[in-house]
């Protein structure tokens, strides 16, 4: 098959990468009508894609349309680099749990957004969703702040841009030069909150993860706001950060809990 239809139009990896990604960003199946709509390919195109893949085990078709499979998650979870993360994080996440009562979770750059790729719910946890999967902006949330704040001089400039950034809410910190002066304090004390910037009624604490020095990985908590023990949660996010950096990088002294 060809991998391009000519200039100006899609190629047939890019129609199939959109298709995967819309089916992967909603939260219910999507109709051929809904992909149809949500990626601008004509339907035929749409349904030619989907029934490929759904052959392939990379989409399951269900009475309402198409999802992705747990091929597709298997495949993605295949990353060396990530299991090797995900692996390591995983006592500390339920530690971080424990300690809290909160939801704790662990996030990756991906795309421009911190991909959650772990997540263990707290025994406290009341209002908030499951975020395993999903893509928060960086700019309004603490567990995308702390991976905004490994980006160089360069990257930022790129991120920020010209005008003010997307409000998700009236808390939102949309003003490039407070958002640069929130993460250069990131850098120093190495851990970050944010309360109702993302969504109304939630509240993270989030620390950096650093592997060959370089900012790699978010680790936090979040719950409903309102907990009055939020600064001695950031304590246990701080720690777990500087844990989870010690154990990518042996010959780093371990902090103790």
């Amino acid at each position: 098959m060809s991998t391009s239809e000519g200039e100006g139009h899609p190629s047939l990896i890019d129609r199939v990468f959109c298709v995967l990604e819309s089916c992967a960003a909603s939260g219910r199946p999507l109709t051929l009508v809904d992909l149809s709509r949500r990626t601008g390919l004509p339907k035929t195109t749409v349904r030619r894609v989907c029934w490929k893949l759904e052959q392939l085990g990379l989409l399951s078709h269900v009475q309402d349309g198409f999802q992705v499979s747990e091929k597709l998650f298997a495949l993605g979870s295949m990353s060396p680099t990530l299991r090797r993360l995900r692996a390591i994080s995983m006592p500390l996440l339920y530690e971080l749990s424990a300690k809290t009562g909160w939801s704790s979770s662990l996030a990756v750059l991906a795309e421009g957004s911190a991909l959650v790729v772990e997540e263990v719910y707290g025994r406290n946890t009341r209002q908030l969703p499951r975020l395993i999967g999903a893509n928060l902006p960086l700019h309004a949330t603490a567990i995308g702040k702390a991976l905004l704040s490994g980006f160089s001089d360069a990257e930022l400039d790129r991120f920020l841009g010209e005008g003010p950034l997307e409000p998700f809410t009236q808390a939102t910190i949309v003003r490039p030069d407070l958002l640069r002066e929130q993460l250069d304090r990131i850098r120093v004390s190495a851990v970050v909150q944010a309360c109702e910037e993302w969504a109304p009624g939630a509240c993270g604490v989030a620390s950096l993860v650093y592997s060959g020095g370089k900012v790699v990985a978010a680790v936090g908590v979040a719950e409903a706001p309102g907990d009055p023990a939020i600064q001695l949660h950031a304590q246990y996010v701080r720690v777990v950060g500087s844990r989870l950096t010690s154990a990518l990088n042996p010959g780093l002294k371990l902090v103790a809990a």
